[in-house]
């Protein structure tokens, strides 16, 4: 009996140390996760990568604008077309790139037009992952070499219209009054005809200048609109990995 009672207490004692093994470990490996954290190991993401240099068809969502939008605003667009590496759709079209205002300056004195600069933060995929984005804009409408919005203008530029239209006048008036005096009498009342079509448009055309000048000085350039429903091309300047699972 008494050897029966110490095999019995062998044989819990070995369960016990199997069991105490065999927990030690499940905890070792991850299989019991850790007290106030997440699993330990976690599956590998795979992903794709679309090489930098790729060019994104666009479409506004929120607008945008040089006059009372500030750096750091946010705006948001969608993707138009399909991202494809090989047959796989990596980013399918719908998919959200968001961003924010760079720098945005409205349009000022002098006629001088407003900028606006606009940078992507970060793609949303389907699985609504938030990868980071780097890119920049490369066609749109009003965009410059430097890949910013411009409202087009400037003082210089309008004050170079007005010398055309004032130049315009006062070739129009003289050529009138030359050939009026041409017209009748065998031509002899061109002498005063045409110097007075020389007074009357330098006088029309010199008042228009003069009003333009003084007008083109107080105006304040336009500013920069981006729309909803707008269309630009993007340019990937750095890879973009996208997670598929």
């Amino acid at each position: 009996m008494k050897k029966f009672k110490k095999l019995m207490l062998l044989s819990s004692f070995i369960c016990f140390l199997g069991i105490n093994h065999a927990f030690c470990e499940d905890y070792r490996y991850g299989a019991i996760p850790l007290k106030g954290s997440s699993n330990v190991i976690k599956a590998d993401v795979k992903s794709e990568r679309i090489p930098a240099g790729t060019i994104l068809a666009v479409r506004m969502e929120t607008p945008a604008n040089s006059h009372n939008y500030f750096e750091g605003d946010a705006f948001r667009a969608n993707l138009l077309e399909d991202i494809r590496i090989g047959s796989m759709v990596v980013l399918p079209a719908g998919t959200m790139l968001r961003g924010s205002v760079d720098k945005a300056q409205p349009g000022r004195r002098f006629s001088r037009a407003g900028h606006l600069s606009l940078k992507f933060d970060h793609a949303v995929t389907p699985f609504g992952k938030q990868i980071p984005l780097a890119a920049k804009i490369t066609s749109a409408k009003n965009l410059n070499e430097d890949g910013v919005f411009y409202a087009g203008g400037s003082y210089f530029k309008s004050m170079g219209k007005a010398v055309d239209t004032s130049a315009n006048i006062l070739t129009t008036t003289t050529t009138y009054c030359v050939d009026k005096g041409m017209s009748f009498w065998k031509g002899f009342p061109v002498i005063v005809t045409a110097p007075a079509g020389v007074f009357a448009g330098s006088i029309g055309g010199g008042g228009y200048f003069v009003y333009k000048s003084v007008y083109y000085m107080v105006k304040k350039g336009n500013d920069v609109k981006v729309n909803p429903g707008d269309i630009f091309q993007v340019t990937l300047i750095e890879p973009l990995d996208v997670p598929i699972n």
